[in-house]
């Protein structure tokens, strides 16, 4: 147990200093516009976008999704919105900071989008605009196989423990529901709100916590790139299918912006490059529709900015 959890912990090391600069905004332009080929089309449809600039921010820690500062991002939230701006022709300017600023930012127009597994809620409906899914994310949570391994949905499990999550996420905001539902069930569930997702696990395995509560693709890879794979379980915890979307202001000069990524998108659907990212960073499709409930409807067709109205 000592030597797996130093192994797991020299690990999660290296994650929090490639992600060091995940708390300072930074910003890098992609190369030069590139010259439109009217014969696409797509791109002959939304030739205007070429040769703009959009400002993207992400929080760079979010495991499989975006990691990494503004001069080396990866992740499958990287990956698409680098293949669409590429597509079309536009430039990124990149902003580095922490996902619960991202949404103040998108507000005040110092970015204009975010690349953050970003998903929907009631209150986020109310003030931004969306694009069309290009992903679908679900919730499990990671725990110590030690204490015993729950069946999924089984929330009885955690009753008199501690569920950890990123402070500000939607993924916390789930999991405060489920407290909550669970609560009137009379299961008592406590929280442990942390300041980044790369430090949930590493409270399940210092014993702060009993379980880390997140995406079930975040949880899947860092498990498996800390090497925890015999020392941790993963459950799902049954909950709704959220769509990942990119969100935007409600201003008029993003509507384009958001057209050409839905017509984008679709044919990424189709044409299998979606489910190759996918595939690249988790080794599962994530962006085909999944089966059971799903929370929130979000193909918004030709108005985009009017589905949310």
């Amino acid at each position: 147990m000592k030597k797996t959890f130093v192994c797991f912990a020299v690990a999660m090391s290296l994650i929090s200093g490639i992600f060091a600069s995940g708390g300072k905004e930074e910003s890098a332009k992609s190369a030069p516009a590139v010259t439109v080929d009217t014969s696409d089309p797509l791109k002959a449809k939304w030739a205007g976008l070429a040769g703009k600039t959009l400002k993207v921010g992400t929080g760079g820690v979010q495991l499989g999704w975006t990691m990494g500062d503004a001069s080396n991002l990866e992740g499958m939230d990287i990956d698409v919105i680098k293949y669409i701006c590429d597509y079309y022709g536009i430039k990124i300017e990149w902003t580095v900071s922490e996902y619960a600023s991202l949404w103040g930012m998108v507000q005040n127009g110092v970015i204009d989008t975010i690349a953050n597994l970003t998903t929907v809620n009631p209150d986020r409906l109310k003030l931004y605009w969306f694009t069309n899914t290009y992903a679908w994310e679900s919730y499990s949570i990671a725990g110590r196989k030690a204490d015993g391994i729950p069946e999924d949905g089984d929330m009885n499990y955690w009753n008199g423990k501690t569920l950890c999550g990123e402070a500000g996420s939607n993924a916390t905001l789930v999991m405060e529901k489920i407290i909550e539902s669970q609560k009137a069930k009379g299961i008592v569930i406590k929280e442990l709100d942390l300041d980044a997702a790369t430090v949930v696990f590493p409270a399940v395995a210092q014993k702060r916590a009993d379980g880390a509560f997140q995406c079930t693709s975040t949880v899947a890879y860092a498990v498996k790139l800390a090497g925890y794979s015999d020392m941790m379980f993963i459950q799902d915890v049954k909950w709704k299918n959220m769509p990942i979307v990119y969100g935007w202001a409600r201003r008029e000069s993003n509507k384009d912006f958001i057209l050409a990524f839905n017509d984008l998108i679709d044919q990424m659907h189709k044409d299998g490059t979606l489910a190759k990212f996918s595939q690249k960073w988790f080794s599962q499709d994530v962006t085909k529709l999944p089966a059971g409930e799903v929370n929130y409807v979000t193909t918004t067709g030709d108005n985009a900015w009017q589905s949310y109205q």
